[in-house]
This record gives C-alpha cells, structure tokens and sequence, in this order.
C-alpha cells in the first residue's frame, strides 16, 4: 500500500485525506473550520495568520495518522492544494513578517484601477492585475515599505510545505495567480516586476506543480524518509479531482466564490476569461465570481435578520436554507438578480442589483429563486458561447450547488448541457494527492 497525504488549505476550511494510490481512494478523511482569519482590520482588509493554519495542519496530519485506516510506514509523501492569489512574507528562518494577505483582500483597489488594461501584456501573464492576487499585494507593500530586506513571499501552502521540508520555493499554479509570471516560459515576468516596483530578491524560485520538494523535517509522528512535494492551486487541484488528469469536461464549481473551468491544449487568452497553467502541461480557462455562493447566504442573512426583528426568533442556519430551498421548488417567477455584490475581478466597484419587481412577484419564493439563478447565470455567462460547442457534459461542484435541490437544472437550462453533480466533498484535496502520486510515479 503507497499512501499520500493530502491538506487543502482553504479560506474558510482546512482539509485532509490519506489516498490510496492503488485504488485511487481517499481512505480517511479529516478537516476543520479555518479559525486564523485577523479580527479589527481596517475597512477592505483580510488577513490570517499563518502560524494558526500551520498549527490546524498539524493537528490534521495526526488526526489522519491515528484513524487506524493506514500505517505509517506506508506514507510516501505530503501534498497540498490552496487558496490562491494570497501571499505572506517569511524571514530567513520561515517566521512570517506579515500576516498572509488573502484573496479577498482589497488594499491594492486603486493601484489597479490605475493600470491600464490595453498595455497589460495578458499575452504573457493569462490574467489582468486584480485586488487581492499577490502581484498588486506585494506592489503595495513595496510602496508602503513593507517588505523587509530579505525576507520572502509565499503562498500559504507554500509556506505550509516550507515548514515541513524546510526548502522554500512556489510553483506555476500559485505563482501564476500572482498576476506576475510569464505563464509560458514557466518564469517571473521581470518586466511586470521592474514596472510595479517590487524588490526581484523577494520573489521565491518556481518549482514543478506536484514534484519533490524534499523529505519531511519537522515532527509530525511520520516517517523522515517521507516526501513533501510542491502545492497546486485549489482550482486546478479541483479540476483534477474532480474530472481526472486529462478531461474535455467543462466544471463549475460555487462555494465560498465560484468558478467555472474550461481545459484546453494550447495557451489561448478569451476576455472575461483567465488563462492558467495546469501542472502536467495544457491549461485552464478559468471565470470567476467574487460572491459566488455567497450571495445565497447574503438573502439567507437578510431573511434572518428579518425574522428575529419582526417576530424576536432566532432561526438556525440550516433550517433558513432549507426554507428557502423549498421555496425555489414552489415557483416558476424569479426576480432578476445580478449577484456581484462584492463586485467582478475586471471592476471591483460593481454591485449587483435586484430588478423586474412587480406587484405579484416581489416574494420570498421569487427572491430566493432569483438568487439561485443569477449565481449560476453570473459564472455561465463568462464563457463564449461558440466555445460550449467543444464540451458534452457539464461538472458541478460546492456545497451551494450541492446542497440546493434546483441547481443542477438551472445550470443546464443556462448551458444547454448535462449537468451532473459531484458526490466527492473534497476535490481540491483529491485532486493534489492524484496529482503527486502521478509525479511521484506511484499510479
């Protein structure tokens, strides 16, 4: 038995699996709600701290450890998928200098909105410069003079994965989604570097997605002779989770935010769409949603706000969900429902918008049917619809399209092509750990 361990460190969910890379299963699974998120942070920042994620990923290997589902012996290596986009600075001895500055950060909102998109060289980078990806973080930082001599900057899995072999570096999927990296040549665009004036010293060395990074040095019950390899990101670890190693499948995933992920052979640039390294080669082209799924739970919020000051009941969560579930299934008129809220990658400042109220359909049931189809059609709406022509099925994953009885046929209705949902919770993580076993050579 050659087992992987798995962690995928997510914004709000830390995650682990032991796999099995002879029946290709998860045979344990373990995780936790992320609790290192920075409280009392000035309006439009969002921070965590890294030596909490550490700690919980800690904790999740020995959990997965003593499961009883495998011996030690049998690990032969640790893997990681995470959030991207977010970035952290570590000093020589891999203390971190600053908290890890996520995606959902938006400091860098005017340093954007001053580049200018016709000279920004997409051609090499696959993506435009957005709040929140590490590129326009870091180019803060530098004005700010917040980026201490020597120090360098890292994902979160990156610095995970630092912890535990002690060899510091990133890889094309995380470095790309810095904004910064010329995405063909598998390097840091030193052009983009020099232009928004961030130290080059800083920057860490690209490493192959999923190859060795080297041996396991801090304690953790395992074996020394055990591997850690290099991270993935959580989207292109959850395309692989999810539709295997090389798929035509196209895969919309709604979660915290929301995605939809188009494979394709060769580096090609669509507006509306990003373009993103996989790890074996080819690439992703990948739209994406701020809000995503959490525009559901904002009417959630707002009905349960409503409840307890007209009638002082407090409903759970999960009960309010059901409610408006059932009401989707209950009628055919929806309001219209533009669901960025929380604005779109291109232009932050957008908000979303709730139109085409009448008197007979300004109700729950519209509202919350509203809200379901405008998430889906706010994603669907991202891909060029001559492009469709090239995929026969559908892959939805995320607890919002999951646990939602009328998502898979709102997401055919908008593609016009089969939907079918997920059984699997944990793709990301999955999908790290097919990936290294398939880097290792051990499937």
């Amino acid at each position: 038995m050659n087992i992987i361990l798995a962690l995928d460190i997510g914004t709000s969910k830390i995650a682990a699996v032991a796999f099995d890379c002879s029946s290709h299963e998860t045979i344990a699974v373990v995780s936790a709600v992320n609790q290192s998120t920075v409280g009392r942070l000035p309006d439009g920042r969002h921070e965590q701290s890294p030596e909490i994620i550490f700690k919980q990923c800690l904790e999740l290997l020995r959990e997965l450890t003593n499961s009883n589902k495998f011996t030690v012996d049998t690990v032969k290596a640790v893997t990681f998928s995470g959030q991207m986009h977010g970035v952290l600075l570590v000093d020589e001895d891999l203390k971190p200098v600053t908290n890890l500055i996520t995606w959902c950060d938006q400091r860098a909102v005017e340093l954007t909105t001053n580049i200018s998109r016709s000279d920004w060289p997409v051609n090499r980078t696959g993506c435009y410069l957005h709040p929140g990806y590490g590129g326009a973080t870091l180019a803060v930082l530098a004005l700010e003079n917040q980026i201490p001599f020597g120090s360098t900057a890292l994902t979160i899995a990156d610095y995970v994965a630092a912890k535990l072999c002690g060899i510091v570096a990133t890889e094309p999927t995380h470095a790309a989604s810095w904004g910064i990296m010329d995405i063909r040549n598998n390097e840091w665009d030193m052009e983009i570097i020099k232009r928004l004036q961030i130290p080059p010293e800083v920057l860490p060395k690209i490493n192959n997605s999923s190859s060795l990074l080297g041996t396991i040095t801090c304690e953790t019950g395992l074996p020394q002779t055990v591997m850690i390899c290099s991270p993935l990101g959580d989207n292109q670890a959850s395309f692989i989770g999810t539709c295997g190693l090389e798929s035509d499948i196209l895969l919309l995933n709604i979660g915290t935010g929301g995605q939809i992920s188009l494979p394709c052979q060769n580096f090609s640039t669509h507006e509306g769409l990003e373009t993103r390294p996989m790890p074996f080669g080819n690439f992703l082209l990948v739209g994406a949603s701020l809000c995503g799924g959490r525009s559901y739970a904002l009417l959630k919020d707002f009905f349960k706000d409503t409840v307890y000051k007209f009638t002082g009941k407090e409903l759970e969560d999960g009960e309010l969900y059901q409610i408006m579930d059932k009401l989707t299934l209950e009628t055919e008129q929806a309001l219209s429902v533009d669901t960025r809220f929380s604005g779109t990658r291109m232009n932050p400042l957008d908000r979303g918008s709730i139109s085409s109220i009448g008197i007979d359909n300004f109700t729950p049931a519209a509202l919350s049917l509203g809200f379901m189809r405008g998430m889906i059609k706010e994603l669907c709406g991202m891909v060029p619809l001559e492009m469709l022509n090239d995929f026969t099925k559908v892959m939805a994953s995320g607890n919002a399209v999951r646990k939602s009885p009328l998502a898979q046929d709102l997401i055919t209705e908008e593609l016009g092509i089969e939907c079918e949902l997920i059984d699997s919770k944990e793709e990301a993580v999955t999908g790290a750990a097919l990936a290294a076993a398939k880097s290792l050579e051990l499937i």
